[in-house]
């Protein structure tokens, strides 16, 4: 195993003693990243956006792959993934681990009904309901 070089704010895969098929594929794994990841968006239920020419789950599928013979090669090592939040939104990964989504105060949810505006529409009276009915007859 080589020395890292301390001028290099980075190790290489080899330096590590990862054997050199493995290197190059997490070296072209986060090459990808590199050149097609966009942004990560900064509410709960965005996607992270990446270009086009990838698809962000075959890249974290190989992820994955790539976490998994790392473990192998290196069983005394914590290999832990972090790269989910890349490709999934906060909401699609709390629904992952069984969580309910975040959702901002005041933010509308899909299916909501309010209460107020319930209320609003509803007839006072079963008289008033009757002459509604009279003035639009179906």
């Amino acid at each position: 195993m080589s020395r890292p070089d301390p001028s290099r704010p980075y190790v290489l895969p080899i330096q590590i003693g990862m054997e050199e098929t493995l290197g190059d594929e997490l070296l072209a794994w986060t090459s990808q990243f590199r050149k097609f990841f966009v942004k990560v968006h900064d509410d709960f239920s965005s996607r992270p956006q990446w270009l086009p020419g990838i698809d962000p789950f075959e890249w974290y599928d190989e992820g994955y792959r790539i976490v998994h013979e790392m473990r192998l090669q290196f069983p005394t090592v914590h290999v832990k993934p972090g790269f989910a939040h890349y490709v999934f939104s906060v909401n699609e990964r709390r629904e992952g681990m069984g969580l309910p989504p975040v959702r901002l105060p005041n933010e509308v949810k899909a299916g909501h009904i309010s209460v107020s505006d319930l209320l609003r529409s509803a007839p006072e009276s079963q008289r008033e309901q009757d002459e509604r009915d009279a003035e639009n007859p179906r």
